[in-house]
């Protein structure tokens, strides 16, 4: 983990957006939060993948997703960072398909019967 990632940790968990609706965030706390968001997401492609780290860039895309949403950015850039939280979460190793709910809901009918 290099120092610039560290530092950015610290700025998130000091940054406002730990405690506040996104809604309640001004443009530059919003703006701050983007930039440190993004420089987290970039770090984290630097070192080979562990299990719990593909659900943490898969938490860290989505926050950018929020607030990306909140920011108003280009609709088509927020779904990116949202359809990239959801690849991370595939890649994690949890099924997001519908091939997958529907044989939970069969299992969870058959111990109904």
């Amino acid at each position: 983990m290099n120092a610039d990632f560290k530092v950015d940790i610290v700025r998130l968990m000091q940054h406002p957006i730990m405690k506040k609706p996104l809604g309640d965030l001004s443009e530059s706390e919003l703006c701050c939060a983007h930039d440190i968001l993004r420089r987290l997401i970039d770090s984290s492609g630097d070192e080979s993948f562990t299990l719990v780290d593909v659900l943490q860039i898969s938490r860290l895309y989505y926050a950018w997703g929020e607030l990306s949403y909140v920011m108003g950015e280009d609709p088509e850039k927020t779904i990116r960072h949202f359809r990239s939280s959801l690849r991370f979460l595939q890649k994690s190793g949890i099924d997001l398909s519908l091939a997958k709910w529907l044989e939970l809901v069969s299992l969870r009918i058959s111990e109904e019967l």
